[in-house]
C-alpha cells in the first residue's frame, strides 16, 4: 500500500532540520528500487526502502548515505547530491531514511526521452556522453577504501547474482551464461576501486545538457572497475546489425569503441577482457529482469513499469543470444 504523504509529511516536520517549511510530500522517483519523495517547501528529497517486498533488498540507508557523503567529499569525484540527516528510527516514518539535496535536471531513460534529447543537435548528444564517460571515470580514479567494503570481486559478483537466479524460475541460458561466467572469471584491470554498480545513462542527472548528479549509488561498493565499463558497454549497440530498439543509438551518441577509448585514457587502464565484463553485467540485468517480473507476479508491486518484465526477460535474453554469438 502507498505511504500516505500527509502523515509523511507530519512525521517528519519534527523530525529532521527545517522540517516545519515543509508543505508537501511528493513521490519522486526514477529507479525501480529504493522510493524517494520531494520535500516540497523545504526542496530536499527523502530516500527510503521501498513500503512493502521490493526489488532488491535489503535496503541499507546507512550504507548508502556513507557512500554518497565519501564520493560528495572526494577530491575529483563525479557530481552527486549532498546528504543531510540519516534517520534509523524506523518509529519516525516507518522505515531508515536519509534526507538529500535535490540537484535541477531530469533523468530520463531509453523509452522515454524528452524532446530536448531527442530533438536536440546531434553536439548535444555527443557532450552527454563526454560528461557521462568522464563522471565514470572520475568514480574509477577513486580509491576502494573512499567507500566501505567489503571488496567484492568480478567473480563475487557474478555469483551473487547466480545464486539469486537458480533459485527462480530461471532461463536455461541465463544460468549457463553465469555458470560459464564463473568458470572463467573476467579478469581484473589492476588496483580495486571504487565502483557505481548501476551506471546506465537513466541515473544520470541532466540540467541545460549539463549532468548535475549521478544517482543510486545503492549497488556501490569497492571493486573492479571494468564490472561499472562492461555495464555500460552492455547498453550501447553492438554493430550495426543489431536491432535499433535495444539500445540508445540517435545521432551523435557514442559508439561503444569510444567509450572504450575514453575510459582507457581517463583510468590508464586498459580494457582487456572487457566482452566477459559485459555478459557479466547482461547476466546482471537480466537476473533483476526476472526479480522483478516475479515481483509482479506475485502482487508485490503495483509499479506499472515492472507490469510487463516477463515480455522484458524474453527479448533481453534474444539479446544476449545475439551478442554471445558474436563473440
Amino acid at each position: 500500500m502507498p505511504r500516505d504523504l500527509l502523515v509523511l509529511r507530519q512525521r517528519l516536520a519534527p523530525a529532521i532540520d527545517g522540517g516545519e517549511r515543509i508543505t508537501g510530500v511528493l513521490p519522486f522517483t526514477v529507479g525501480h528500487s529504493s522510493d524517494t519523495y520531494l520535500l516540497q517547501g523545504l526542496d530536499r528529497v527523502l530516500r527510503t526502502r521501498p513500503d512493502g517486498e521490493g526489488l532488491l533488498p535489503p535496503y541499507d540507508m546507512a550504507r548508502q548515505h556513507a557512500i554518497l557523503a565519501a564520493v560528495a567529499a572526494a577530491e575529483g569525484g563525479p557530481p552527486v547530491p549532498r546528504v543531510y540527516e540519516l534517520c534509523e528510527d524506523e518509529a519516525v516514518i516507518g522505515a531508515p531514511f536519509y534526507i538529500m539535496e535535490r540537484r535541477p535536471g531530469e533523468a530520463f531513460e531509453r523509452h522515454d526521452q524528452p524532446s530536448w534529447f531527442s530533438e536536440g543537435a546531434p553536439a548535444l548528444r555527443d557532450s552527454m556522453c563526454t560528461q557521462w564517460i568522464d563522471a565514470m571515470v572520475a568514480v574509477h580514479r577513486l580509491p576502494a577504501e573512499t567507500v566501505p567494503g567489503p571488496l567484492t570481486t568480478p567473480f563475487d559478483d557474478i555469483k551473487r547474482w547466480y545464486d539469486i537466479a537458480r533459485h527462480l524460475d530461471a532461463p536455461t541460458a541465463l544460468l549457463e551464461l553465469q555458470e560459464d561466467l564463473l568458470r572463467n572469471p573476467p579478469p581484473r584491470s589492476g588496483e580495486p576501486t571504487v565502483v557505481h554498480g548501476d551506471l546506465k545513462q537513466g541515473n544520470c542527472l541532466w540540467h541545460e545538457g549539463k549532468l548535475s548528479a549521478l544517482l543510486d549509488w545503492e549497488l556501490a561498493g569497492q571493486g573492479e572497475p571494468m564490472t561499472d565499463l562492461g555495464y555500460v558497454i552492455a547498453h550501447f549497440r553492438d554493430g550495426d546489425d543489431e536491432p535499433a530498439q535495444w539500445s540508445l543509438c540517435p545521432p551523435g551518441w557514442w559508439s561503444r569503441e569510444q567509450v572504450v577509448r575514453a575510459w582507457e585514457a581517463g583510468t590508464g587502464r586498459q580494457a582487456a577482457g572487457l566482452r566477459r565484463h559485459e555478459f557479466a553485467a547482461m547476466a546482471k540485468i537480466a537476473t533483476i529482469i526476472l526479480l522483478g517480473a516475479g515481483l509482479h507476479a506475485r502482487g508485490g508491486t503495483s509499479d506499472p513499469r515492472i507490469a510487463r518484465w516477463d515480455a522484458k526477460l524474453i527479448d533481453y535474453m534474444e539479446r544476449i543470444a545475439y551478442r554471445r554469438a558474436r563473440s
